[in-house]
């Protein structure tokens, strides 16, 4: 599943006043770009591991290049695990320079927050599907961050169709975050510009999530919830959603 959806140039309200971490709420602008209809699955994923991603250079940071050759990582941490390799399961298990090689494989890029956050509910909603409360019909979470299974697993991207996002992204709230280009902040208040926003301030350190899993509460499956990990990070909460900017 490889479809992606465009975005036209935007304006909206990002963030939210819930949390000191998600304010100001403010007006910003984003230039069009594509975003991937789907998380990126275990087929999709496929194709990089047997065209030899994890060996070609040029897809890698010096970080990310330097991380995966000194544990002799060619593969995804679940990638031999049944609950969580099916095709049509998002990929799960990759650190944020795996997903970030990944999507230069396929000329893309990670999104940045704010893409993220407009994609899922274009400033206008609470969750990606509107401000009905979560249910299992909607989103595969764990209400009151208590999962019903202890061996938990991820469900097919397309499990979820009341839940889609109003711009028509499958699966951006629970089962697994999903990686984005930024690097976590205390709040927005450094955005000065309101365009294009991206905080990046160093490569190793956190990075922004976006979505919540099937390990988070109702919380987080708000479009303007944010949380952040290391980048080496490779559990099964975290997955891939690529972006491709259109060029001037």
């Amino acid at each position: 599943m490889t479809e992606m959806i465009f975005v036209e140039n935007v304006r909206f309200l990002r963030g939210s006043k819930n949390f000191r971490n998600e304010a100001p709420v403010v007006e910003i602008e984003l230039s069009p770009y594509w975003i991937d209809k789907y998380p990126v699955t275990n087929g999709r994923f496929s194709n990089f591991i047997q065209s030899g991603g994890y060996s070609t250079r040029e897809l890698w940071t010096e970080l990310g290049w330097s991380f995966i050759q000194s544990r002799g990582i060619q593969k995804p941490l679940y990638w031999e695990d049944a609950a969580w390799n099916q095709p049509d399961q998002p990929v799960t298990g990759v650190s944020w320079w795996e997903a970030l090689a990944f999507a230069k494989s396929e000329e893309k890029t990670l999104p940045t927050e704010a893409q993220w956050e407009y994609a899922a509910g274009k400033g206008q909603v609470i969750y990606p599907w509107g401000d009905e409360i979560p249910s299992p019909e909607l989103a595969n979470y764990a209400p009151g961050c208590e999962p019903a299974e202890l061996h938990r697993r991820s469900t097919v991207v397309y499990e979820h169709p009341k839940g889609i996002s109003r711009i028509g992204c499958y699966d951006m709230a629970g089962n697994l975050n999903e990686w984005c280009i930024d690097n976590i902040s205390q709040n927005y208040l450094w955005d000065f510009y309101k365009q294009n926003p991206v905080f990046l301030s160093d490569e190793d350190a956190p990075h922004v999530v976006k979505g919540g899993s099937g390990l988070h509460d109702e919380d987080c499956l708000r479009c303007a919830s944010r949380d952040y990990y290391r980048p080496e990070i490779r559990d099964n909460i975290v997955g891939i959603r690529c972006v491709r900017n259109k060029r001037a």
